[in-house]
């Protein structure tokens, strides 16, 4: 019976609390993201040049182009946006940034986009 009442007291008192400075929440929140992306097992880490990374882009994209499919070709963005019907892409000079040009029912748009917020085709 003492052992019951000493473990509901311990229960009950309650745990030291770390107090964080504001600042160094959203630093915590990333190096668990991190970590949690680290250690799942279906993602494996590759690092790509920017500029290798936007010429695929643009190869991938010209090669299906050309395939003719009645498939849609359509960039997801990381803003959860996607860019289709696109006529042109250009890469700038640091190939960091892609131009879009692209076709909608109120006539021609261009999109400059990072190349890091391309998550896909």
């Amino acid at each position: 019976m003492i052992i019951l009442l000493a473990t509901l007291l311990f229960l009950q008192t309650p745990q030291p609390t770390q107090k964080v400075a504001p600042k160094q929440i959203p630093q915590k929140q990333k190096e668990l993201q991190a970590l949690a992306q680290m250690t799942h097992p279906s993602r494996s880490i590759m690092i790509v040049s920017p500029k290798e990374r936007a010429n695929d882009y643009l190869k991938a994209w010209e090669l299906l182009k050309q395939e003719k499919s009645t498939a849609k070709v359509y960039f997801d963005l990381s803003d959860g946006t996607k860019i289709s019907n696109v006529i042109d892409m250009k890469l700038m000079p640091n190939d960091t940034l892609i131009v879009f040009r692209y076709s909608t029912p109120q006539g021609i748009k261009f999109q400059v986009v990072e190349v890091e917020d391309i998550l896909g085709i």
